[in-house]
Order: structure tokens, then sequence, then C-alpha cells
């Protein structure tokens, strides 16, 4: 039974119950402090970035990644600010969102860092040579954690390599920036094209009789099946 309303995640769901669904696995390393902040439960924001992270990391990944970020930022710093003319405000749900968000990086690290394989634990974390271990992400460490870095001016203003200075490790791992999908209060995501500022999901497009999503307002079909092509 949940002792109380700290003790329960989306839809009353104790955290005692069973870890073997990896979405509680992962609320349940949320902290104490934050939910209460929260009022008391998860947000749906955050219920939602937690699953859209585990279809590319498994529950322990995310669980690493709240703790390493709640006990070196935000363990100690308010968990809501009033915007100012110098700041930005935010509340206790987006520091949930910010503890689970992916490191803005296109090496994939966890800010700035590959942890060892599960199958070798004892191996040491490598760096990200692609943002050189943190040193080029923005603020040094994924915004917003960092907003309070004291390094010199002159440290924070490196800027992410170009294609004419990156190195072989980092042009291997490049990924052109793309537009994200700012559906579900902006935690989706998913890259998106043009025209679209959303993903075929975020919009309730209709799926086709081979299973692709299609833009219900340039036909019926998908563009495969509507000239007839084979569908690959």
């Amino acid at each position: 039974m949940c002792q109380s309303a700290t003790d329960q995640e989306e839809g009353g769901l104790c955290r005692a119950c069973s870890a073997a669904d990896p979405v509680r696995a992962v609320l349940a390393g949320l902290p104490d402090k934050l939910l209460r902040a929260c009022g008391g439960g998860v947000p749906p924001a955050v219920l939602q970035t937690v699953r859209n992270e585990l279809l590319r990391q498994p529950a322990a990944r995310l669980t690493a990644r709240i703790e390493r970020r709640w006990l070196t930022t935000w363990a100690n710093r308010p968990l809501e600010r009033k915007a100012d003319a110098d700041n930005d405000g935010y509340r206790p749900d987006d520091v949930a969102v910010w503890l689970l968000a992916p490191t803005p990086c296109a090496g994939r690290c966890e800010d700035g860092w590959h942890p060892a394989p599960p199958d070798r634990p004892t191996d040491d974390d490598q760096p990200c040579p692609v943002c050189r271990g943190g040193w080029l992400l923005p603020g040094h460490g994924p915004e917003p954690h960092n907003h309070d870095d004291n390094r010199p001016n002159d440290y924070q203003a490196q800027t992410a390599p170009t294609a004419a200075n990156r190195t072989p490790a980092q042009a291997v791992a490049y990924r052109p920036p793309h537009r994200e999908c700012d559906g579900r209060g902006g935690t989706c995501g998913r890259p998106v094209a043009d025209p679209y500022t959303q993903c075929p999901t975020c919009m309730g497009w209709p799926r086709c009789t081979c299973g692709v999503f299609y833009d219900p307002g340039r036909g019926d079909a998908c563009p495969t099946c509507r000239t007839g092509a084979p569908a690959r």
C-alpha cells in the first residue's frame, strides 16, 4: 500500500510496486524532495520524457543520470525560480524533466562521458570525443544544469567544432542539427522535417494500411500506396 502522496507515481501506483516495469523503476529514482515540490505526484511531461528516453536508454542508465545530476547540481539549488530581467524562470516539473533529458551532444554521451559497458562494470568511463568530455557542451554540461558555472568567460565561450576542424572521431559521430517536435509540451523532441513542427504521433496522423503514418491533408494513404509503388 502507498503510505503517502510522496510514495505515489502516476495513476496512484506506489513506488514499492514491481520494479520490473522500467517506467516505474525510473520514476522511483526521482528524489522525494522534488516530487513533493511537484505536488506529490509525477507531472505528465515527466512521465512522457521517461517513456521517450526508455526507447533509447535502459532504465539503469536513466536512474544513474537522475542521481548524478541531482547530487552534482540540483540537490542544493532552488527548485523554483521566478523569471526576471536576466534569467528565465522555472518550476519543479521543469527540473524533473531536466534531470531526465538527454545530453545535447551528437556523440550521444552522458554529460560528456561514455559509461563503461554493463558487461565490464570495472572499466573506466571514457570522455566523449565529440564534446571533449563535456567541454564543448552548452554551458559546460547539459543546459540548464550549469547556470552557475563560474569558470572564465573565454573557457565558456568555446564552441562546437566546425566541419573543417572536426577530428576523425567527431566526424564519424557527428549528426547534423535537425528540427525537433515541439509536441507534448515541448518534451517530445523527435526529429521532424520541414514544413512540420510536430511528429506524426503528436499531430495524430492516421496509419496507412501498410502501417506507415500519412498526412491526412495530402491524401487518404501514404505516398507510396497512393502512387502504387511497391512498399520497401
